[in-house]
């Protein structure tokens, strides 16, 4: 069973135990304008008013839920101040472990793993510009390094997995949302949301992850009627059928019965993987559930 269908099924039960789940949108790859500010008056009903343009002060540009390739060297107006900073971008290296960045004048050496030689530019707050450096891990996977720019100094801000025209920005959130992967009762990839807080990307956990997937239980578990009590309300026989809902990706998992539709809570303890709690002690996932998945 490919994680293809197990992403479908994640989306197919997410009601039940959690919150709404996340909006299917198509990443967006809106063009980023240039810093001239251009104001024109405008224009009348009445055709005796006189028409003019003028060239006023640098501002603030406006970005808008936006993702762009950048070709350097290249001029954006990265902080929001009205003035365009030049970029420049090098891979030093010619294994792709090394690299050279630099905006305005600040400049910084960094490493990869294997630098695509790309970067591209996103706005999480809709005023002010990150840049995305491309980088490739040893297993082939896509991920970037994200760099701001503020008070004339470039700092690292962290890490993004996945595709970099996959991420879905939110300006009105103040969100990037790029597709992650955990390891709670079972492995699964999930959809993680960052914001900037003084310039360093921090998740924003959401109440509940999707996971999807069909077990069989191999031996008699009690679940709880939700992710906060202690009192059990499920009883789940050998061989049932159930659906795994989903988690808070902290130490809690939802269950459903496939055959009766009931739903209940199994704690895990925290910082376990592969381990439930049963009766308070800590036991192997697997020796009470059949069909859960790992990552190689």
């Amino acid at each position: 069973m490919g994680w293809t269908y197990f992403f479908i099924l994640a989306f197919v039960f997410l009601g039940g135990c959690g919150s709404k789940g996340p909006v299917d949108e198509a990443p967006a790859t809106m063009e980023i304008p240039t810093t001239e500010a251009i104001a024109e008056e405008s224009l009348s009903t009445d055709s005796s008013v006189m028409i003019q343009t003028t060239e006023v002060e640098p501002k603030a540009p406006v970005y808008t839920g936006l993702i762009k390739e950048l070709i350097v060297p290249c001029e954006y107006d990265l902080d929001g101040n009205g003035t365009a900073e030049t970029i420049n971008y090098q891979v030093t290296d010619p294994n792709g472990k090394g690299f050279n960045l630099k905006i305005g004048d600040a400049e910084i050496e960094g490493s990869g793993d294997k630098l695509t030689g790309k970067i591209y530019a996103m706005s999480i707050d809709g005023t002010t510009l990150q840049i995305l450096v491309e980088d490739r891990g040893s297993n082939a996977d896509v991920y970037s390094h994200v760099y701001v720019y503020q008070q004339d100094e470039l700092e690292p801000a962290g890490v993004l997995n996945g595709v970099i025209t996959s991420y879905r920005v939110q300006p009105e959130e103040r969100l990037v949302t790029a597709i992650g992967d955990s390891e709670v009762f079972q492995s699964f990839y999930l959809e993680q949301d960052f914001t900037l807080v003084n310039g360093i990307l921090t998740e924003v956990p959401r109440e509940f992850y999707p996971m999807g997937n069909e077990v069989t239980a191999r031996k008699v578990v009690r679940l709880t009627g939700n992710a906060s009590g202690n009192a059990y309300t499920m009883t789940v026989d050998v061989g049932a059928r159930l659906i795994v809902l989903g988690t808070d990706n902290r130490q809690w998992v939802c269950l459903q019965d496939v055959e009766t539709g009931e739903e209940g809570w199994l704690q895990v303890p925290i910082g376990e993987f592969g381990q439930i709690l049963v009766d308070g002690k800590s036991e192997s996932a697997q020796d009470y559930f059949d069909g859960l998945y790992y990552f190689g």
